[in-house]
């Protein structure tokens, strides 16, 4: 937020004492929020993935040929884009070279994240490999100890590990936003302590078979 600049240098000085109160006010009441989990904030249509600015990357026409892919499967639903789909990151990953035999391929990921994020982005390049560090050895970890070896394919046309991988790196980058590409606007600051609190590790349903 950007504080406004007035003429009258009184008002000023009483606007500024009230917002500093109001800050501080909101602060002590959130700095040790305990969220109500099955309850989310209220964002007010507040666009929460604006909080952490979406890096530029280069797909070159990966996009196209797994949107093609998707709306291919018998699961398709004309009524939701592409991106929706479960499969959709399955595909965007073996394009990529990111996922191969069901494996996430981290040489793979971390040089492709090197040489198509767009530069004035690459500040978060670690954070991103970090995620997914994370998240797979999380959801490995999931794995182990339901004796799982692979997650089966679903109806859907694929197995639910790269979704799942997908959508915990985001989830963890979300928490984890490098300072410059973070917003500091309220809602953000509230979304990110509800997720702490209430969408741990990996922050997606793991299936049990």
């Amino acid at each position: 937020m950007h504080s406004t600049i007035f003429q009258c240098v009184a008002f000023l000085m009483l606007s500024q004492s009230l917002s500093l109160l109001l800050l501080f006010s909101w602060f002590m009441d959130h700095a040790h929020a305990a969220y109500n989990c099955s309850s989310p904030p209220s964002f007010n249509n507040f666009d929460i993935n604006s909080c952490c600015r979406t890096p530029e990357i280069n797909l070159g026409n990966v996009p196209q040929k797994c949107q093609k892919h998707v709306n291919q499967l018998k699961s398709a639903n004309e009524k939701y884009p592409a991106f929706a789909h479960l499969c959709y990151p399955d595909c965007i990953y073996r394009e990529t070279g990111a996922l191969a035999n069901g494996k996430l391929q981290m040489d793979k990921v971390r040089a492709f994240l090197q040489e198509q994020v767009h530069r004035r982005d690459r500040e978060i390049v670690p954070h991103i490999v970090r995620s997914f560090e994370t998240c797979t050895e999380n959801i490995h970890g999931h794995m182990k100890l339901t004796n799982q070896q692979s997650y089966k394919v679903l109806t859907q046309g694929c197995s639910p590990y790269a979704a799942m991988i997908y959508s915990c790196v985001n989830a963890e980058t979300f928490l984890n936003c490098p300072t410059k590409m973070w917003k500091t606007d309220q809602p953000c600051i509230v979304a990110k302590q509800f997720a702490h609190q209430c969408n741990p590790l990996p922050h997606v349903p793991l299936p049990m078979s």
